[in-house]
This record gives structure tokens, sequence and C-alpha cells, in this order.
């Protein structure tokens, strides 16, 4: 009895990992190097603004709390400086304070932290409140001054308030964009998918072995599509975040609730067409005869997912692009026909396209199945 050979070494898979390192470290520099900038342009405006206001040849915090409040993502800025403006107010009062009851001193230091750290756990035990807060209160106690912690309170406001400035007035994200995007995603891989049960199930009717290892291969390349899918919904999460948040997604807000609600029926029709592609796996295990209008059915959906992810901004993207028919079509042509009169195979693969072109259908607006007249 002969073992099965390992694709691969050790040593060639760790050289597919050395070769692949150049490219994924660029693809992360293409990822963040806008975010690195937008960094470095706001803490020299940080620094600038506390040594004009404040006084201070090297007023260092404040570039540290603009790009501390940078960090994190667009929609989180705003709740991030709270936090680090609420560690630092608990940390100076706590250290001025100590020092006045228990002066300076390297057990007071410690004793300071802790009870800093305490305050701020009271309200949030978020670890950059925290964090602020010990550092505050370690700065008044262990320099003896109440100036390193007023200053730094100062600072802190100063970078927090510019960041804020920057991130959610001047250099926003737009919701309406992210969400699109996302959504774009997920329905071209539906798309894709579809187009490759309609290609299965052709073969199927030539008489292809092969066509129901192609279904499946179809059916798992759709499933696979979840995470895109998830992403939608984390997305629009985010970008409704923003819409409230943000002075651009405010002027964006009603576009966003009306595109996230039209498209908020994404996650059925992923479903409905994973289904689709197992029963058409099963048809072409059995090699049932599929008749040509479902074929053609599936062809004509998978080419509306498509125009929904190319123009996911528009009500009827299908409308005008020559299309011979639309989702409401292939629902309408499926829903006079009767399956009964066709084999159980088929059958259960015209149910499976008829509920898919009807959640298809709903991801316009209005969807035309509910058009009245």
């Amino acid at each position: 009895m002969t073992t099965a050979r390992p694709s691969s070494s050790p040593a060639a898979r760790a050289r597919e990992v050395l070769a692949g390192l150049p490219g994924r470290a660029a693809d992360r520099l293409r990822q963040a190097w806008v975010r690195i900038a937008l960094d470095g342009v706001v803490a020299v405006v940080a620094f600038l603004v506390a040594q004009l206001l404040l006084r201070q040849a090297t007023p260092i915090f404040a570039p540290i709390a603009a790009v501390v409040c940078l960090t994190d993502s667009a929609e989180k800025r705003g709740l991030r400086a709270a936090r680090l403006l609420l560690g630092v107010v608990a940390g100076v009062a706590v250290g001025e304070l100590a020092r006045l009851v228990i002066g300076s001193g390297w057990l007071q230091v410690g004793a300071a932290v802790v009870v800093g750290m305490l305050v701020v756990s009271l309200g949030s035990i978020n670890p950059l409140a925290l964090l602020q807060s010990g550092i505050a209160a370690l700065l008044v106690v262990g320099i003896g001054s109440s100036q390193a912690g007023w200053s730094r309170l100062a600072s802190a406001i100063i970078g927090g308030v510019i960041a804020l400035v920057v991130s959610q007035v001047l250099v926003t994200p737009s919701p309406v964009r992210r969400f699109t995007d996302a959504a774009s995603t997920a329905l071209r891989g539906i798309a894709d998918g579809l187009d490759d049960v309609a290609g299965a199930l052709r073969a199927a009717s030539g008489g292809d072995p092969d066509a129901a290892d192609a279904a499946r291969r179809a059916a798992e390349r759709l499933r696979s599509g979840h995470a895109d899918v998830a992403a939608v919904l984390d997305t629009r999460d985010t970008s409704q975040h923003l819409a409230r948040s943000t002075v651009r997604g405010r002027r964006e807000r009603s576009t966003l609730a009306a595109v996230t609600g039209r498209l908020a029926g994404l996650e059925y029709v992923h479903a409905g067409a994973v289904l689709l592609a197992r029963t058409a796996a099963d048809v072409a295990e059995r090699g049932d005869t599929v008749p040509t209008e479902l074929v053609d059915g599936v062809a004509d959906l998978a080419g509306v997912v498509r125009s929904l992810a190319e123009h996911p901004r528009e009500a009827d993207p299908v409308a005008g692009s020559g299309r011979s028919r639309d989702a409401h079509g292939v629902a309408e042509s499926l829903a006079r026909t009767d399956p009964d009169a066709w084999p159980g195979g088929p059958a259960r693969l015209a149910t499976q396209l008829h509920l898919l072109a009807e959640d298809v259908d709903a991801l316009t607006d209005p969807p035309r199945s509910q058009t009245v007249g």
C-alpha cells in the first residue's frame, strides 16, 4: 500500500511564505500609508498649536494625544478621545490630591498610580483610560509639581480636539461609499458563483460527466462568500455610526438609510444562491435533463446581481442595461410554469430559482414584484 506524499516539504512551504512576504508587506503599506501620513501632519499641527497656546518650547503631550486619538477607526475616534481625557483628568486630580496629602516619593508614586486607575475603573476599564490616568498621576506626584499634570491636561485637550476636528470634520470617510464598497464585493462574489452554476447546468444538459463536480465547486465558492456578507453587516453598523458622529456622515445620512434599507436582504440572496448551487449539484449528479429556461434564468440572475454589484447606489441598475429580463421577469416566468411537469430534480431547482429571483428582486427599490399598476 502506498502512502500519500505531502503536497510540499517544510522547506518548500517556508520558501513560499518568504516569497509572499514582500507582496503582503506592500499590501499593508498601501492600506496604512494614508493614515500614517495623516498622523504625521496632525502631530505637527498639534505641536505648533500647543506651542502657541501654552507658551511651551516642547509641548510633547499634544501631538501624542492627537496621534493616540487617530489610531482607531474613524467611527471610534470620538469615544477614544473621551477616554483619553477621562484618564488624564482623573489622573491629574488624584495626583494633585496625593501630592498635597502624602507628598512626593517612590512609594507615593505607586500609590497615586493605583488610586488613579481605580478611580477611572469606576467609570471605564478601557486600557487607554486606565493608562492615561496612571501616567498623569505619576507625572504630578513623581515630579512634585502641579504644573506637569495641568500642562499634560491642557496638551491632551489640544491634541484631542485637533484630532477630532481633522478626523470628524475635515478628513472623514464616506459612510455611503464604505457600505457600498463592501456590498459590491459580496454581490460580485454571488454573481460569479451563479455564473459558475449556470455553466455547470449547461454542462450537465450536454452530458458532461464533470458537471456535478463543477456545481459543487460553485456551491463551495458561494459558501466561502459568507465572510464578505458578514463584512457587509459589520460595515453597515460602522457606516451608521459614522453617519451619526461626523459632519460628512450627517450629510449622507438619508442616502445611507436608503441604500442600507434596499440592500438589507443581501444575506438572503447569498443563502439562496448557496442552496441553488447545492440543488444544481444534486441535479447534475442524478443526470436529470435541465430545461433551458432554468439555465437561462440562473444566467439572467447572475447578470442582475452583477449589475447591482457594479452600481450599488442605483435603485434599479438593471433598467436600461440592455438585459432582456430582470429578477422580477425571471420570477414571473417561473411562476407561470408547472414544476410538476418536470422530474423531481429540475422541479426543486425551479423552486429554488424562483425564491432566489424574488430575493434578488427585493434588492431593487421599489421591488418590481410589489409595483402596482
